[in-house]
């Protein structure tokens, strides 16, 4: 296919919404060896923010530090993934803690996604909230009801259709792309809902399925179960036990370094599998609607790329 001189106006195609989902579950569980070799620098990363995390003094410094190495080794995770779902293995650098100018702007458009997600949770909330007012699904203060699922759903479809109409930025990234958010909404007109449904789709069960591990691994490994991480509410009239929630989820004896250090391993696993399948989808969703082809230079230039310029691929 030669390049592009200009992005298309829209999508070129509809992303088949059961067919998508389904190859993007097996694009990764059926290639388990390549999820683990792009996986290298990021479990590099975390193990080495681990290792420092010892020595640096307890505090909320420490747990931001966790969280900015946890964030950046994902992004990392995500463009050697979408180089693979795109170009396939040999698109994966020589170097595997590489980082270049294309993790910066996967890691830039990553905390813009993230960012616009989170703050989207108070009006979402508030929609949410009304919406069950109206439906009479509100119940008591303090209970999870019908009411407070309901908001739970507007919050999460919210969330998601931001990502199904902005996260072709990621997957264009990590090809060396130049490309914006402004094209990645345009490319997805008319196909957001069916992108939030595929979204969705893999989302949910993946959710449930990270829940179901942090809680046997809870349970194995510091013997704490469900009830404990849940605070008791007490009724109208009752007063809060004396010993505060806290003390209900306080391990019976401290946690040995070993059940820590395989706990947020197989925390970590988790994560970057159902990090992949979502990487995957928007790659296949991306190459969909864009008419993208791997292979070709520049196939999707921005409307004003820089004179003379080529674009840009990790090596």
């Amino acid at each position: 296919m030669a390049a592009q001189q200009s992005p298309p106006s829209g999508p070129v195609a509809e992303v088949p919404i059961a067919a998508t989902v389904m190859a993007s579950f097996a694009a990764v569980f059926g290639r388990l060896a390549l999820v683990a070799q792009a996986a290298k620098g990021a479990v590099a990363l975390l193990i080495g923010a681990w290792i420092i995390s010892l020595v640096l003094p307890a505090g909320g410094g420490v747990s931001f530090f966790l969280i900015l190495v946890s964030f950046a080794a994902t992004c990392h995770f995500g463009v050697n993934w979408c180089r693979i779902i795109l170009f396939g293995p040999a698109a994966l650098p020589a170097k595997s803690l590489s980082w270049g100018e294309v993790h910066w702007r996967f890691f830039g458009f990553s905390a813009f996604l993230a960012l616009t997600m989170m703050l989207m949770a108070v009006p979402l909330t508030f929609i949410g909230s009304v919406l069950a007012a109206i439906f009479g699904l509100m119940g008591p203060a303090g209970q999870v009801g019908p009411g407070v699922i309901l908001v739970l759903l507007v919050m999460f479809a919210g969330m998601i259709y931001a990502l199904a109409r902005l996260g072709f930025v990621l997957p264009a990234a990590a090809a060396g792309e130049t490309y914006g958010l402004g094209l990645s909404w345009q490319h997805t007109a008319g196909q957001g809902l069916r992108l939030t449904a595929a979204l969705a789709a893999v989302a949910l069960p993946l959710t449930v399925a990270q829940i179901a591990i942090s809680l046997v691994l809870l349970q194995l490994f510091f013997g704490l179960s469900m009830a404990d991480l849940v605070p008791t509410v007490p009724m109208p009239g009752e007063e809060m036990p004396a010993e505060g929630p806290a003390a209900a989820v306080s391990p019976s004896e401290p946690p040995s370094i070993l059940g820590v250090i395989v706990f947020n391993l197989i925390q970590a696993v988790a994560n970057f599998l159902a990090f992949a399948v979502v990487f995957t989808l928007l790659s296949f969703a991306f190459r969909t609607c864009t008419g993208w082809v791997p292979g070709t230079t520049g196939n999707l230039p921005s409307t004003q790329p820089p004179a003379g310029r080529e674009n840009d691929e990790t090596s």
